[in-house]
């Protein structure tokens, strides 16, 4: 059993979590405070606080120059000009629908990711402390001077953007900006000064954070962004609009990942000792679960646009179409070089992935982004099942059947919330069930790996690739029956009923919950198939391939593949997977800034609309730039005053 800790066990361990709370919470406040002005919530954060620690770097270390004066620079470079650059692509997302606002901040994260590995590299890079490391001894603990300028500055700009929301007329226009700024302009205010202060201001505080975490961590993209993802539980707690709760959410985090893991680090098991740094992502999840709706309000919602139906196609168009993609398909293992196969298989098992998402996405109008933890339960259980006597059809059948109750657990938010909150939620369980059950006897194990072997069905042995590429062919075509069937029966109708309005599909009868869980059950269970047959290509299934960010990217990819139910997801899953068996996509300087041009095409798709409609639109952006049109119009005859 566990002793009760003494304060002198614990004192030591308290300062470091406020330490780290106080920046978890300045990170937390700037991506509050750009969300509560704009309404877009920015997956990127994480990545802009990297891009600051480099260019901090680059600045103190490369080029030698003063820390104070590298500081600055950096703030100017990422969290000024940065933020300027955000507040543009906020602007063009102000009506976008919540899918492409994910999308377009997803583009960015991977853009920034992999911009900033391909000229610094992956290896972390060590960072000296530049802050003041003098201690001063506290209740008989020792407290360095670092962590009271790092607490000094969260509570400071907490302090400061609380009484500037509530005490200045600017800070009350940024919390209307986001829903009416038409209305706003009549009042001569400019919402366009209004939404760069709002985004340079939020763009600094992630700047910040991610300077102060260099020294702890090391300079290292992947950590940092992962590590202000921490931020989002502090967000939670505050409800994504409560800045002091936002700074209370911070501290408590912080010092609940400090104590909790030393407190369980005498343990032996893995499932508990990922407690302590998987407690933001608990707390981000338990907030969605519990939390009353009408405390979760969605900002912007009103100025967002609906997405177009999909488009629907005369079944005689579809059986050619499909009769011409498999006629193609077959012959695919016969021209191909035979090392090039197990790619093609790959990429039809995410062509399964990529339908169950569209299913969810473009016909149901729901968000996901944890996929990929459903497609990893799939190869879980396939190799459970199979390890167990399971006949390998039936094994893959039980893989997909089990996925439908994490389906099923998903859908609670997806009941409660929509939009924005719904996306956040998914992305929580996502990185939850990675982190907290991959390593687990439940799933691969402490090995990160289990067998998933390949069948004989029918006396044939469909081990070898081109077998197995057959064997994938066939059960992609099945599911391909299922989404169609699932789209032309009463159930596809109230999906395409339940993306145009839930409100009016409940004012006609129809349950809008179970609609929800059967489609959340529905696109688990084609995703553990999916998972289940990716799996069976490396014939060993690992959690490495099911990584939370693979869903992140999964979203961007469908998003810039048009909104076809069948084949948009076979043309996404052969640009994300097939496409690196061409030389071209091999090439070593191809790889190295192949995330930066998907990011650049994920933005684009994103706001290439917004951008149509500012321009469409010019005489509302000469008002908005001019502040209020009742001052625009008087503007001449208080001139004509002047002059006489």
């Amino acid at each position: 059993m566990w002793g009760v800790p003494s304060v002198n066990d614990l004192g030591p361990v308290i300062v470091t979590g406020i330490s780290d709370g106080a920046v978890y919470a300045i990170c937390a406040l700037g991506l509050v405070l750009t969300y509560k002005t704009s309404g877009v919530f920015n997956f990127a954060h994480g990545a802009v606080a990297a891009a600051s620690a480099y260019v901090f770097y680059q600045f103190r270390d490369r080029d030698h120059m003063p820390w104070g004066l590298a500081a600055v620079l950096a703030l100017l470079v990422v969290g000024v000009i940065g933020g300027l650059l955000l507040e543009r692509m906020s602007y063009a997302l102000a009506e976008a629908p919540t899918v492409m606002r994910v999308v377009a901040t997803v583009g960015l994260l991977v853009g920034l990711d992999s911009l900033l590995t391909a000229i610094y590299g992956a290896s972390t890079i060590a960072f000296k402390n530049f802050l003041p490391q003098s201690p001063t001894r506290v209740g008989g603990v020792n407290i360095a001077a670092s962590d009271f300028i790092t607490l000094a500055l969260a509570i400071v700009a907490t302090v400061g953007l609380y009484l500037f929301f509530k005490r200045s007329r600017l800070g009350v226009a940024m919390q209307a900006v986001v829903d009416d700024p038409d209305l706003l302009s009549m009042q001569g205010i400019s919402p366009v000064v209004v939404r760069r202060l709002a985004w340079t201001i939020g763009s600094c505080f992630a700047s910040v954070s991610g300077m102060l975490l260099a020294p702890e961590i090391g300079i290292n993209v992947s950590y940092l962004i992962l590590l202000i993802i921490v931020a989002y539980g502090a967000a939670a707690i505050g409800l994504f609009s409560n800045l002091p709760l936002t700074f209370a959410g911070g501290i408590i985090i912080g010092v609940g990942i400090n104590v909790l893991g030393q407190e369980l680090s005498g343990s032996h098991s893995i499932a508990i000792l990922s407690l302590a740094p998987n407690l933001p992502f608990l707390v981000l999840f338990a907030v969605m679960l519990f939390v009353p709706s009408r405390l979760l309000i969605e900002q912007g919602v009103r100025r967002v646009r609906r997405l177009r139906p999909m488009p629907t196609f005369k079944p005689q168009t579809v059986g050619v179409s499909m009769a011409c993609f498999a006629l193609l398909a077959i012959i695919v293992p016969l021209v191909a070089p035979a090392y090039d196969i197990n790619d093609y298989t790959a990429g039809l098992a995410f062509a399964v992935l990529f339908m169950s998402l569209a299913l969810l996405t473009w016909t149901s109008g729901q968000i996901s982004l944890c996929q990929m933890a459903f497609a990893a339960v799939g190869a879980s259980t396939f190799g459970h099942a199979l390890a167990a006597g399971f006949p390998w059809l039936l094994a893959l059948l039980v893989a997909g059947l089990i996925a439908m109750p994490m389906g099923a657990l998903v859908a609670i938010p997806a009941i409660r919330l929509s939009g924005i909150y719904l996306a956040i939620a998914t992305f929580g369980f996502g990185i939850l069930v990675e982190r907290l059950f991959f390593t687990s006897f439940l799933m691969f194990g402490n090995q990160y790996a289990i067998r998933t072997p390949r069948p004989h069905l029918l006396g044939l042995n469909l081990t070898g690739d081109k077998g197995y590429y057959y064997v994938t062919l066939s059960l992609t075509a099945l599911c391909c029956v299922l989404v169609l069937l699932v789209r032309r029966s009463r159930l596809g109708r109230l999906l395409r009923g339940l993306a145009d309005s839930p409100t009016a599909l409940a004012a006609h009868g129809a349950n809008t919950t179970i609609t929800r869980v059967f489609v959340f059950c529905i696109s688990a269970f084609l995703a553990g198939i999916g998972g289940a047959l990716l799996a069976g290509v490396t014939q060993s299934g690992s959690e490495a391939t099911y990584d939370f960010s693979v869903s992140l990217a999964m979203i961007a990819v469908l998003a810039f593949c048009w909104r076809l139910p069948i084949l948009s997801p076979f043309i996404a899953a052969f640009l994300y997977q097939v496409l690196q068996v061409y030389p071209f996509f091999r090439d070593a300087t191809v790889l190295k800034y192949d995330g930066v041009a998907f990011g650049i095409l994920a933005i684009g798709v994103a706001v290439w609309p917004g951008l149509g409609s500012i321009r469409s639109s010019g005489r509302a952006q000469e008002r908005d730039q001019r502040g209020s049109p009742v001052l625009a119009r008087s503007a001449p005859v208080h001139r004509e005053k002047v002059l006489t």
